[in-house]
Protein backbone atom coordinates (compact mmCIF):
# COMPACT_ATOMS: atom_id res chain seq x y z
CA UNK A 1 0.00 0.00 0.00
CA UNK A 2 1.62 3.32 -1.06
CA UNK A 3 0.62 6.10 0.58
CA UNK A 4 -1.26 9.32 -0.63
CA UNK A 5 -0.60 12.40 -0.05
CA UNK A 6 -3.77 14.39 1.19
CA UNK A 7 -4.50 18.16 0.27
CA UNK A 8 -5.52 20.45 2.86
CA UNK A 9 -8.83 22.71 2.36
CA UNK A 10 -10.77 25.07 4.54
CA UNK A 11 -11.99 22.79 7.14
CA UNK A 12 -15.31 25.48 7.44
CA UNK A 13 -16.18 23.68 3.97
CA UNK A 14 -15.06 20.70 3.81
CA UNK A 15 -15.87 17.06 4.64
CA UNK A 16 -13.92 16.08 7.36
CA UNK A 17 -15.23 12.53 8.48
CA UNK A 18 -16.70 10.20 5.73
CA UNK A 19 -18.07 6.75 6.73
CA UNK A 20 -19.95 3.44 5.49
CA UNK A 21 -21.75 1.74 7.82
CA UNK A 22 -22.44 -2.21 7.49
CA UNK A 23 -25.76 -1.79 8.79
CA UNK A 24 -28.01 0.94 9.38
CA UNK A 25 -28.53 1.28 12.90
CA UNK A 26 -24.54 0.90 13.39
CA UNK A 27 -24.68 3.56 11.14
CA UNK A 28 -27.39 5.87 12.85
CA UNK A 29 -25.20 5.24 16.05
CA UNK A 30 -22.04 6.41 14.65
CA UNK A 31 -23.89 9.52 13.35
CA UNK A 32 -25.43 10.06 16.27
CA UNK A 33 -21.50 10.04 18.36
CA UNK A 34 -20.61 12.61 15.65
CA UNK A 35 -23.55 14.75 16.05
CA UNK A 36 -23.48 14.80 20.10
CA UNK A 37 -19.30 15.63 19.62
CA UNK A 38 -20.15 18.71 17.58
CA UNK A 39 -19.48 17.73 14.22
CA UNK A 40 -23.15 18.45 11.58
CA UNK A 41 -23.69 14.89 10.23
CA UNK A 42 -26.12 13.34 7.51
CA UNK A 43 -26.71 9.58 6.51
CA UNK A 44 -27.28 9.57 2.78
CA UNK A 45 -28.65 6.45 1.47
CA UNK A 46 -26.70 6.70 -1.62
CA UNK A 47 -23.46 8.57 -1.34
CA UNK A 48 -23.73 12.40 -3.00
CA UNK A 49 -21.61 14.03 -4.90
CA UNK A 50 -19.78 16.88 -3.65
CA UNK A 51 -20.96 19.53 -5.57
CA UNK A 52 -24.48 18.67 -4.22
CA UNK A 53 -23.29 18.56 -0.89
CA UNK A 54 -21.69 21.97 -1.18
CA UNK A 55 -25.07 23.04 -2.73
CA UNK A 56 -28.09 21.33 -0.71
CA UNK A 57 -26.18 20.51 2.41
CA UNK A 58 -23.19 23.58 3.45
CA UNK A 59 -23.27 22.84 6.36
CA UNK A 60 -22.40 19.49 7.08
CA UNK A 61 -19.42 18.38 7.94
CA UNK A 62 -19.37 14.22 8.25
CA UNK A 63 -21.48 12.28 5.36
CA UNK A 64 -22.56 8.43 6.43
CA UNK A 65 -23.80 5.73 4.01
CA UNK A 66 -25.59 2.97 5.57
CA UNK A 67 -25.21 -0.29 4.07
CA UNK A 68 -26.04 -4.18 4.57
CA UNK A 69 -22.05 -5.56 4.09
CA UNK A 70 -22.60 -7.21 7.59
CA UNK A 71 -25.01 -9.77 6.03
CA UNK A 72 -23.88 -10.14 2.63
CA UNK A 73 -21.73 -13.35 1.14
CA UNK A 74 -18.30 -12.13 1.08
CA UNK A 75 -17.83 -12.63 -3.10
CA UNK A 76 -20.26 -9.97 -3.09
CA UNK A 77 -18.60 -7.19 -1.17
CA UNK A 78 -16.23 -5.75 -3.66
CA UNK A 79 -19.43 -5.02 -5.98
CA UNK A 80 -21.44 -3.09 -3.21
CA UNK A 81 -18.20 -1.33 -1.58
CA UNK A 82 -15.53 -0.25 -3.89
CA UNK A 83 -18.08 2.21 -5.58
CA UNK A 84 -18.80 3.64 -2.26
CA UNK A 85 -15.37 3.95 -1.06
CA UNK A 86 -14.67 5.50 -4.33
CA UNK A 87 -17.33 7.82 -3.67
CA UNK A 88 -16.04 8.66 -0.59
CA UNK A 89 -12.39 9.61 -1.78
CA UNK A 90 -14.18 11.86 -3.97
CA UNK A 91 -14.81 14.11 -0.73
CA UNK A 92 -11.13 14.43 0.19
CA UNK A 93 -11.66 13.96 3.93
CA UNK A 94 -8.60 13.89 5.92
CA UNK A 95 -10.54 10.43 8.09
CA UNK A 96 -12.27 7.47 6.67
CA UNK A 97 -14.61 4.74 8.44
CA UNK A 98 -15.75 1.42 7.84
CA UNK A 99 -18.06 1.49 10.54
CA UNK A 100 -18.39 -2.66 12.09
CA UNK A 101 -20.19 -3.80 14.85
CA UNK A 102 -18.73 -3.48 18.50
CA UNK A 103 -19.58 -7.41 18.51
CA UNK A 104 -16.76 -8.30 15.42
CA UNK A 105 -19.31 -10.71 14.27
CA UNK A 106 -18.55 -11.46 10.82
CA UNK A 107 -16.99 -14.69 9.29
CA UNK A 108 -14.84 -15.39 5.75
CA UNK A 109 -18.09 -16.60 3.71
CA UNK A 110 -20.40 -13.31 5.25
CA UNK A 111 -19.76 -10.00 6.30
CA UNK A 112 -16.15 -10.76 6.05
CA UNK A 113 -14.38 -7.54 7.46
CA UNK A 114 -11.27 -8.67 5.98
CA UNK A 115 -12.31 -8.58 2.63
CA UNK A 116 -13.71 -5.16 3.23
CA UNK A 117 -10.34 -3.74 5.28
CA UNK A 118 -8.82 -5.40 1.78
CA UNK A 119 -11.00 -3.10 -0.61
CA UNK A 120 -10.55 -0.32 1.29
CA UNK A 121 -7.04 -0.59 1.47
CA UNK A 122 -7.01 -0.45 -2.28
CA UNK A 123 -8.65 2.59 -2.82
CA UNK A 124 -7.86 4.61 0.41
CA UNK A 125 -4.06 3.58 -0.14
CA UNK A 126 -3.41 4.15 4.20
CA UNK A 127 0.40 3.61 5.47
CA UNK A 128 -1.85 1.09 7.61
CA UNK A 129 -5.62 0.16 8.77
CA UNK A 130 -6.07 0.74 12.48
CA UNK A 131 -8.90 -2.14 13.91
CA UNK A 132 -11.03 -0.44 17.03
CA UNK A 133 -14.28 -2.65 17.51
CA UNK A 134 -14.25 -1.79 21.44
CA UNK A 135 -17.13 0.73 22.66
CA UNK A 136 -16.79 1.29 26.29
CA UNK A 137 -19.74 3.07 26.62
CA UNK A 138 -21.81 0.47 25.33
CA UNK A 139 -19.96 -2.68 27.48
CA UNK A 140 -17.82 -3.83 24.52
CA UNK A 141 -13.85 -4.11 25.13
CA UNK A 142 -10.55 -5.40 23.51
CA UNK A 143 -8.23 -6.66 26.36
CA UNK A 144 -4.68 -7.96 25.15
CA UNK A 145 -6.45 -8.77 21.98
CA UNK A 146 -9.41 -10.60 22.80
CA UNK A 147 -12.71 -9.39 22.86
CA UNK A 148 -15.89 -9.30 25.36
CA UNK A 149 -19.49 -7.91 25.39
CA UNK A 150 -21.90 -7.63 28.42
CA UNK A 151 -25.43 -8.52 28.36
CA UNK A 152 -27.19 -5.63 29.66
CA UNK A 153 -25.75 -3.94 32.92
CA UNK A 154 -24.91 -7.29 33.82
CA UNK A 155 -21.92 -9.83 33.05
CA UNK A 156 -18.89 -8.68 30.49
CA UNK A 157 -18.32 -12.22 28.62
CA UNK A 158 -15.63 -13.29 26.19
CA UNK A 159 -17.02 -13.19 22.77
CA UNK A 160 -16.40 -17.12 22.28
CA UNK A 161 -18.91 -16.98 25.30
CA UNK A 162 -20.89 -14.81 24.76
CA UNK A 163 -24.44 -16.46 25.13
CA UNK A 164 -25.88 -14.57 21.74
CA UNK A 165 -22.86 -14.34 19.66
CA UNK A 166 -20.93 -17.11 19.99
CA UNK A 167 -24.28 -19.03 19.11
CA UNK A 168 -25.22 -16.08 16.22
CA UNK A 169 -27.32 -18.07 14.18
CA UNK A 170 -25.34 -16.88 10.90
CA UNK A 171 -21.92 -15.54 11.80
CA UNK A 172 -21.41 -17.37 15.29
CA UNK A 173 -18.14 -16.02 16.78
CA UNK A 174 -16.13 -18.95 18.17
CA UNK A 175 -12.83 -17.22 18.29
CA UNK A 176 -12.60 -14.07 20.64
CA UNK A 177 -8.92 -13.00 19.37
CA UNK A 178 -9.08 -10.90 16.71
CA UNK A 179 -6.24 -11.37 15.09
CA UNK A 180 -6.86 -15.21 15.27
CA UNK A 181 -10.70 -14.36 13.88
CA UNK A 182 -9.10 -11.95 10.85
CA UNK A 183 -6.73 -14.59 9.76
CA UNK A 184 -9.60 -16.44 7.92
CA UNK A 185 -10.91 -13.66 6.16
CA UNK A 186 -7.55 -12.11 4.94
CA UNK A 187 -4.09 -12.34 4.09
CA UNK A 188 -3.04 -9.39 5.19
CA UNK A 189 -0.80 -9.81 8.70
CA UNK A 190 -1.73 -7.94 12.01
CA UNK A 191 0.05 -6.57 14.88
CA UNK A 192 -1.77 -5.72 18.18
CA UNK A 193 -1.19 -2.68 20.48
CA UNK A 194 -2.11 -3.97 23.73
CA UNK A 195 -4.10 -1.69 26.67
CA UNK A 196 -0.36 -1.64 28.40
CA UNK A 197 1.30 0.21 25.48
CA UNK A 198 -2.12 2.68 24.83
CA UNK A 199 -1.76 3.48 28.79
CA UNK A 200 2.50 4.33 28.03
CA UNK A 201 1.16 7.29 25.53
CA UNK A 202 1.52 7.79 22.08
CA UNK A 203 5.58 7.98 22.06
CA UNK A 204 5.07 4.34 22.88
CA UNK A 205 2.16 3.23 20.73
CA UNK A 206 4.20 5.17 17.64
CA UNK A 207 6.88 3.10 18.19
CA UNK A 208 5.00 -0.41 18.02
CA UNK A 209 3.58 1.14 15.18
CA UNK A 210 7.00 1.46 13.66
CA UNK A 211 7.76 -1.97 14.54
CA UNK A 212 4.48 -3.73 13.09
CA UNK A 213 5.16 -2.17 10.26
CA UNK A 214 8.61 -2.69 9.74
CA UNK A 215 7.49 -6.65 10.07
CA UNK A 216 4.57 -6.03 7.32
CA UNK A 217 1.72 -5.94 9.68
CA UNK A 218 -0.35 -3.74 7.66
CA UNK A 219 -3.83 -4.45 10.01
CA UNK A 220 -2.89 -2.39 13.88
CA UNK A 221 -5.82 -4.16 15.84
CA UNK A 222 -6.00 -1.75 19.34
CA UNK A 223 -7.23 -2.61 22.34
CA UNK A 224 -9.21 -0.65 23.87
CA UNK A 225 -11.05 -0.89 28.13
CA UNK A 226 -11.74 3.02 28.56
CA UNK A 227 -13.43 6.37 26.48
CA UNK A 228 -9.31 7.27 27.37
CA UNK A 229 -8.03 4.47 25.67
CA UNK A 230 -10.00 5.23 22.48
CA UNK A 231 -8.84 9.18 22.74
CA UNK A 232 -5.48 8.47 22.91
CA UNK A 233 -5.41 6.39 20.11
CA UNK A 234 -7.63 8.30 17.63
CA UNK A 235 -5.77 11.02 18.36
CA UNK A 236 -2.15 9.61 17.95
CA UNK A 237 -3.12 7.75 14.48
CA UNK A 238 -4.65 11.13 13.81
CA UNK A 239 -1.03 12.98 14.43
CA UNK A 240 0.92 10.41 12.46
CA UNK A 241 -1.47 10.66 9.35
CA UNK A 242 -2.88 13.86 9.43
CA UNK A 243 -1.66 15.64 6.03
CA UNK A 244 0.55 12.59 5.14
CA UNK A 245 -1.58 9.93 3.98
CA UNK A 246 -5.45 8.76 4.24
CA UNK A 247 -6.49 7.38 7.29
CA UNK A 248 -8.54 4.09 6.47
CA UNK A 249 -9.90 3.61 10.15
CA UNK A 250 -12.42 -0.01 10.85
CA UNK A 251 -14.27 0.26 14.40
CA UNK A 252 -17.30 0.92 15.95
CA UNK A 253 -19.66 3.80 16.11
CA UNK A 254 -17.76 5.04 18.92
CA UNK A 255 -14.70 6.11 17.39
CA UNK A 256 -17.29 8.92 16.40
CA UNK A 257 -15.99 10.37 19.71
CA UNK A 258 -12.54 9.64 19.75
CA UNK A 259 -12.32 11.14 16.35
CA UNK A 260 -14.25 14.45 16.41
CA UNK A 261 -12.33 14.91 19.91
CA UNK A 262 -8.72 14.73 17.99
CA UNK A 263 -10.14 16.96 15.00
CA UNK A 264 -10.42 19.67 17.44
CA UNK A 265 -7.26 18.96 19.68
CA UNK A 266 -4.84 19.62 16.68
CA UNK A 267 -7.36 22.48 15.70
CA UNK A 268 -9.13 21.22 12.41
CA UNK A 269 -12.32 21.79 13.68
CA UNK A 270 -13.56 24.74 16.53
CA UNK A 271 -13.78 23.51 20.19
CA UNK A 272 -16.86 25.53 20.01
CA UNK A 273 -18.98 23.08 18.21
CA UNK A 274 -20.91 21.42 20.15
CA UNK A 275 -24.66 19.65 20.63
CA UNK A 276 -27.60 21.92 19.83
CA UNK A 277 -29.67 22.16 23.12
CA UNK A 278 -32.48 23.73 21.53
CA UNK A 279 -33.13 20.40 19.62
CA UNK A 280 -35.82 19.43 22.66
CA UNK A 281 -38.88 21.62 22.19
CA UNK A 282 -41.70 19.64 24.17
CA UNK A 283 -42.83 18.39 20.83
CA UNK A 284 -43.98 14.98 21.59
CA UNK A 285 -45.43 13.04 18.61
CA UNK A 286 -47.99 10.56 19.80
CA UNK A 287 -48.61 7.12 19.20
CA UNK A 288 -45.35 5.29 17.82
CA UNK A 289 -45.37 2.31 15.51
CA UNK A 290 -42.67 -0.26 16.34
CA UNK A 291 -41.47 -3.07 14.10
CA UNK A 292 -38.92 -5.48 15.20
CA UNK A 293 -37.19 -8.19 13.29
CA UNK A 294 -34.34 -9.19 15.92
CA UNK A 295 -34.29 -12.66 17.91
CA UNK A 296 -31.93 -10.78 20.50
CA UNK A 297 -32.63 -11.17 24.15
CA UNK A 298 -32.62 -7.71 24.75
CA UNK A 299 -35.06 -6.88 22.03
CA UNK A 300 -37.19 -9.81 23.47
CA UNK A 301 -37.18 -8.04 26.71
CA UNK A 302 -38.43 -4.86 25.28
CA UNK A 303 -40.67 -6.28 23.50
CA UNK A 304 -42.49 -8.17 26.62
CA UNK A 305 -42.35 -4.81 28.65
CA UNK A 306 -44.28 -2.45 25.82
CA UNK A 307 -47.22 -5.13 25.69
CA UNK A 308 -47.37 -5.14 29.40
CA UNK A 309 -47.23 -1.65 29.47
CA UNK A 310 -49.68 -0.03 27.03
CA UNK A 311 -48.81 -0.87 23.42
CA UNK A 312 -51.02 -2.89 21.17
CA UNK A 313 -49.34 -6.57 20.35
CA UNK A 314 -49.39 -7.56 17.05
CA UNK A 315 -46.91 -10.77 16.27
CA UNK A 316 -45.99 -11.19 12.54
CA UNK A 317 -45.46 -14.90 11.19
CA UNK A 318 -42.63 -14.91 9.21
CA UNK A 319 -43.50 -17.93 7.35
CA UNK A 320 -46.33 -16.56 6.34
CA UNK A 321 -45.12 -13.90 4.50
CA UNK A 322 -42.08 -15.75 2.77
CA UNK A 323 -45.92 -17.87 0.92
CA UNK A 324 -46.26 -16.31 -1.80
CA UNK A 325 -49.96 -17.70 -1.65
CA UNK A 326 -50.61 -16.30 1.94
CA UNK A 327 -48.29 -13.32 1.91
CA UNK A 328 -50.91 -10.97 0.53
CA UNK A 329 -54.07 -11.38 2.85
CA UNK A 330 -51.36 -11.83 5.87
CA UNK A 331 -50.00 -8.60 5.00
CA UNK A 332 -53.58 -7.07 4.48
CA UNK A 333 -54.62 -7.91 8.21
CA UNK A 334 -51.47 -6.37 9.68
CA UNK A 335 -51.40 -3.08 8.16
CA UNK A 336 -55.60 -3.39 8.99
CA UNK A 337 -55.16 -3.63 12.79
CA UNK A 338 -52.29 -1.44 13.43
CA UNK A 339 -54.00 1.48 11.47
CA UNK A 340 -57.08 0.99 13.18
CA UNK A 341 -55.10 1.24 16.65
CA UNK A 342 -52.87 3.96 15.96
CA UNK A 343 -55.76 6.24 14.90
CA UNK A 344 -57.55 5.35 18.71
CA UNK A 345 -54.20 7.30 19.90
CA UNK A 346 -52.37 3.56 21.01
CA UNK A 347 -48.96 2.74 20.25
CA UNK A 348 -48.56 -0.66 18.15
CA UNK A 349 -45.91 -3.12 18.18
CA UNK A 350 -45.26 -5.58 15.38
CA UNK A 351 -42.58 -8.38 15.71
CA UNK A 352 -41.41 -11.43 13.77
CA UNK A 353 -39.69 -13.05 17.48
CA UNK A 354 -39.56 -12.31 21.01
CA UNK A 355 -36.07 -13.59 21.77
CA UNK A 356 -34.48 -16.52 20.35
CA UNK A 357 -36.63 -18.99 21.31
CA UNK A 358 -39.37 -17.66 20.31
CA UNK A 359 -40.94 -20.85 18.19
CA UNK A 360 -41.49 -18.80 14.78
CA UNK A 361 -38.03 -18.81 14.02
CA UNK A 362 -37.81 -22.36 13.95
CA UNK A 363 -41.24 -22.05 11.55
CA UNK A 364 -39.34 -19.90 9.46
CA UNK A 365 -36.53 -22.09 8.81
CA UNK A 366 -39.00 -24.82 7.68
CA UNK A 367 -41.19 -22.83 5.49
CA UNK A 368 -37.24 -21.51 3.82
CA UNK A 369 -36.86 -25.44 3.51
CA UNK A 370 -40.02 -25.98 2.18
CA UNK A 371 -40.14 -22.86 -0.30
CA UNK A 372 -36.95 -24.48 -1.81
CA UNK A 373 -35.53 -20.68 -0.78
CA UNK A 374 -31.81 -20.00 0.05
CA UNK A 375 -31.36 -17.77 3.69
CA UNK A 376 -30.65 -14.95 1.19
CA UNK A 377 -33.67 -14.88 -0.50
CA UNK A 378 -35.54 -15.20 2.43
CA UNK A 379 -34.32 -12.50 3.80
CA UNK A 380 -34.77 -10.63 1.09
CA UNK A 381 -38.44 -11.82 0.77
CA UNK A 382 -39.51 -10.73 4.65
CA UNK A 383 -37.44 -6.80 3.69
CA UNK A 384 -39.20 -6.45 1.46
CA UNK A 385 -43.36 -7.90 2.86
CA UNK A 386 -41.85 -5.72 6.26
CA UNK A 387 -40.83 -2.64 3.99
CA UNK A 388 -44.28 -3.09 2.57
CA UNK A 389 -45.81 -3.09 5.94
CA UNK A 390 -44.30 -0.30 7.12
CA UNK A 391 -45.33 1.80 4.15
CA UNK A 392 -48.87 0.90 3.95
CA UNK A 393 -49.01 1.93 7.78
CA UNK A 394 -47.31 5.16 7.55
CA UNK A 395 -49.25 6.38 4.44
CA UNK A 396 -52.45 5.32 6.05
CA UNK A 397 -52.08 6.79 9.32
CA UNK A 398 -51.11 10.01 10.82
CA UNK A 399 -48.22 8.51 12.93
CA UNK A 400 -45.05 10.48 12.86
CA UNK A 401 -42.58 8.60 14.90
CA UNK A 402 -41.56 4.58 13.58
CA UNK A 403 -38.74 2.32 15.81
CA UNK A 404 -37.12 -0.57 13.91
CA UNK A 405 -35.36 -2.68 16.08
CA UNK A 406 -32.72 -5.29 13.72
CA UNK A 407 -30.08 -4.32 12.15
CA UNK A 408 -30.22 -6.26 8.81
CA UNK A 409 -34.69 -5.27 9.12
CA UNK A 410 -33.94 -1.27 8.84
CA UNK A 411 -31.94 -1.66 5.75
CA UNK A 412 -33.88 -3.47 3.43
CA UNK A 413 -37.23 -1.42 5.03
CA UNK A 414 -35.27 2.44 4.03
CA UNK A 415 -35.67 0.96 0.99
CA UNK A 416 -39.16 0.54 0.82
CA UNK A 417 -39.60 3.87 2.46
CA UNK A 418 -37.59 5.71 -0.23
CA UNK A 419 -35.50 7.35 2.26
CA UNK A 420 -32.95 9.37 0.60
CA UNK A 421 -30.78 11.26 3.85
CA UNK A 422 -31.38 10.93 7.81
CA UNK A 423 -30.01 13.33 10.47
CA UNK A 424 -30.09 12.69 14.21
CA UNK A 425 -32.99 14.79 16.10
CA UNK A 426 -32.87 13.26 19.39
CA UNK A 427 -30.34 10.32 21.51
CA UNK A 428 -32.41 8.04 23.57
CA UNK A 429 -29.88 5.85 25.99
CA UNK A 430 -26.82 4.62 24.22
CA UNK A 431 -26.20 4.16 20.58
CA UNK A 432 -29.92 3.61 19.43
CA UNK A 433 -30.73 7.68 18.27
CA UNK A 434 -34.23 9.08 16.62
CA UNK A 435 -33.29 10.37 13.22
CA UNK A 436 -35.50 13.30 10.57
CA UNK A 437 -36.41 11.17 7.53
CA UNK A 438 -35.37 13.33 4.32
CA UNK A 439 -37.71 12.17 1.50
CA UNK A 440 -38.92 13.24 -1.74
CA UNK A 441 -42.73 11.39 -0.82
CA UNK A 442 -44.03 13.97 1.47
CA UNK A 443 -45.84 11.53 3.71
CA UNK A 444 -42.00 9.78 4.46
CA UNK A 445 -40.59 13.70 4.80
CA UNK A 446 -40.09 14.64 8.41
CA UNK A 447 -40.86 11.47 9.90
CA UNK A 448 -39.19 10.22 13.10
CA UNK A 449 -37.29 6.95 12.86
CA UNK A 450 -35.50 5.46 15.46
CA UNK A 451 -33.11 3.12 15.06
CA UNK A 452 -31.86 0.23 17.33
CA UNK A 453 -29.41 -3.04 17.44
CA UNK A 454 -31.04 -6.26 18.61
CA UNK A 455 -28.86 -5.43 21.94
CA UNK A 456 -29.24 -2.01 22.66
CA UNK A 457 -31.30 -0.04 25.07
CA UNK A 458 -33.04 -0.18 28.05
CA UNK A 459 -36.08 -2.48 28.98
CA UNK A 460 -38.45 0.48 28.47
CA UNK A 461 -36.82 1.97 25.09
CA UNK A 462 -40.37 1.86 23.29
CA UNK A 463 -41.76 3.83 25.51
CA UNK A 464 -38.80 6.63 25.84
CA UNK A 465 -39.00 7.36 21.70
CA UNK A 466 -42.73 7.62 22.70
CA UNK A 467 -42.58 10.15 24.41
CA UNK A 468 -38.99 11.95 23.88
CA UNK A 469 -39.69 15.61 22.71
CA UNK A 470 -37.81 17.19 19.97
CA UNK A 471 -37.70 20.08 17.01
CA UNK A 472 -39.60 20.51 14.15
CA UNK A 473 -37.99 19.18 12.04
CA UNK A 474 -38.06 22.29 9.61
CA UNK A 475 -36.20 24.02 12.29
CA UNK A 476 -33.58 21.55 12.89
CA UNK A 477 -32.76 20.16 8.95
CA UNK A 478 -29.67 21.01 8.04
CA UNK A 479 -30.07 20.94 4.84
CA UNK A 480 -32.44 20.02 1.69
CA UNK A 481 -33.16 17.28 -0.65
Amino acid sequence: MNPEPIGTSNSDQQILISFYGDDHTGTAATAEALTQSGLPTVIFTEPPLPAYLERHFPRVRAVGIPGTARTLPAQDLPRVLSPIFMSLKAYQSPVYIYKVCSTFDSSEAVGSIGRAIELGAEIFAPEFIPILPAAPKLGRYTVFGNHFAAVGDREVYRLDRHPSMANHPVTPMGEADLRQHLAHQTQLNSGLINVLDIAAGPQQINSRLDEHLAAEAPLILFDCLRDEDLNTVCETVFKRTRGRTSLFFVGSQELGYGLTAALKKTGVLSKDTGPDASGKAGDVRGPVLVLSGSCATGTGGQISWAKNNGFYDCPIYPQNLLDSVRRSSDRRNIVDSAIKVLAEGKSVILHTAIGPDDERIAAMKRAIEQLSLTPSEANDILGRELGAVAFEILTGSAVKRLAISGGDTAGRIQKMLRIEALQISASIGIAAPLCYVYSRLPEINGLEIAFKGGQIGSTDYFSQVEGEPTLDFKAAALGEI
